[in-house]
This record gives structure tokens, sequence and C-alpha cells, in this order.
């Protein structure tokens, strides 16, 4: 039998102004999935010039700030930020990374052009935020996800279940009503597939109609999660981008950094789905 392995939080700690965003969502998904902490400070030469030595002060100082009662470590590294991203999971088996977004430095690590990139062969969700939380319960109380025709649909839900299931979430399932019948009958398939995974962990969820299709799904569902006070969104990135977007960027730069101030937890899409953590 194979030896079972700790889980950890990772918390991305790109901008040490902007640690108190971080530190409180990774205390969020530490407490309601019961995992450690990891603090991670990569000293990327893109991005700054602080030494390995610099960053370990700080980063034991931020550690301190951390509850007693929640297992924390923490790790600096020099490199690349998307090599020790990508490679980071694996090594420490990590659940989810929370990261900081900011728009109005485009040479920051946590611009969402440069974010995107960065976590683009990241094989772990990862929680990206514009501000604190107000309370955990603002944030948890309801999430979503969009369910469209696209196989990546199985892994917002396979990953939406949590919620409900250790968090106590409401949760809501956002859909346009596609009338293209190839398109439906694609949609339909994955709203099968949700139903019956839904029906055997004992999760129910809320249908939100988004009407006839008009713009990016998640777009047009953050204006409707806004209404109905949705604290989160579970949103898959772009898997095969096309000429357009390499030029203007991916759909998701519109969604990562939006008006409403609404936390997104992105998964990229992968050959396997999800497996939920224990």
């Amino acid at each position: 039998m194979a030896e079972k392995k700790d889980q950890y939080i990772v918390a991305y700690i790109a901008d040490y102004d902007k640690a108190d965003t971080v530190l409180s969502y990774s205390i969020m998904l530490s407490r309601y999935l019961r995992k450690g902490i990891i603090l991670l400070r990569i000293c990327d030469p893109r991005y700054t010039t602080e030494t390995t030595d610099e960053a370990e002060e700080k980063i034991k100082a931020l550690r301190q700030r951390l509850p007693d009662n929640v297992f924390s470590t923490y790790i600096v590294l020099k490199g690349k930020t998307a090599d020790v991203i990508e490679l980071l999971p694996k090594a420490f088996n990590a659940v989810a990374i929370a990261g900081f977004v900011d728009k109005s430095n485009r040479k920051s690590a946590c611009h969402p052009k440069n974010l995107l990139r960065d976590f683009a062969k990241c094989k772990v969700a990862y929680l990206l935020a514009q501000e604190p939380p107000k309370s955990y319960g603002a944030v948890v109380g309801k999430v979503a996800f969009s369910l469209d025709f696209k196989k990546e649909s199985k892994d917002k839900l396979i990953w939406a279940s949590y919620f409900p299931r250790f968090f106590g979430s409401q949760l809501y399932v956002l859909s346009y009503n596609y009338t293209d019948e190839f398109l439906r009958a694609k949609w339909y398939s994955n709203v099968k597939f949700m139903d019956k995974m839904y029906a055997n962990l004992g999760v129910t969820y809320e249908k939100a109609d988004l009407g006839k299709p008009k713009s990016f799904i998640d777009v047009v569902g953050l204006q409707a999660a806004s209404q109905l006070g949705i604290g989160l969104l579970i949103s898959t990135t772009t898997a095969e981008k096309d000429v357009f977007e390499y030029f203007i960027g991916v759909q998701e730069q519109r969604t990562i950094a939006n008006s409403y101030g609404i936390p997104i937890l992105f998964l990229n899409p992968r050959d396997d789905l999800y497996v939920l953590c224990d």
C-alpha cells in the first residue's frame, strides 16, 4: 500500500505589501480543507533583485502571522517563477495555491498576464484574489462555476463539489441556454455527468440561467455572480489559444481582475480529471 503523503496549501508571496490577501485566503483553505500551509517566495530576476537570504528573513516574519493551530513551513527559491510553480505542487503534494492580483503594474509578478503565464503549467488549483476577504463566510457562503459544452467543465464541477461538502457552501451552476443542437447535446452530457456524481456525493445546487450565448461565459457569469451575492467563482483557463488570443490575451485576463472584486479559483486543462483530496 502506497504511503499517504501530507498535503498543503501554498501561499505564494509575490508582493510583501499584499501578503494580507494571500495569507487570508490560504488560512481559509487550510481551515476548511484541514491542510498545512507552505509560504512560498520566489526570487525571480524577472521581477526582483532580492536575494534568497533577504527573502528568508521576510518570510520568517510573515510565518509568525499564521495561526498557531495550523502547521506551517516556508520555502524560498531563486529561479524562474513558471518553473518553480510547475514543480512545487508535485514536490510538496499541494492542494491549491493562493496569490494576489494587481493589474496596475505590467512588470509585476502579480499582473494578470504574468500570473496566467507563470501558472500556465500548474497542476493544481490556484486561487487569485484582488483584496482580502471581508469574512470567510462572504467568500465560501455562495460558490459558483459555469457549466458549458467543453470537457473542461468536468474539472470545474469536481472541484466545485468540495465547497458544499467541506465548506458548507451553497453551490450555483451558471449555464447558457444553448440553441445549437450539437452544442446543447455536449452541454447536456456534462449535466448528466454532474448530476450523477453530485447525487452520489449528496451535493445539491441551484441553477442560474445566463440566457443565450453572447460572450465569454465567465464574463457574463461574473455579472450574474455579483447579483447573486456569490463570493467565489471556479474557472478553467483556455485550453487551446487561437491567433487572436495570442495578440490580445486570453479571455481569463478579463475575469482575473474583475470589477466586482470576486476571487477566482482557476484550474488548468489537463488530460486526467482532478481527484478529490481526502
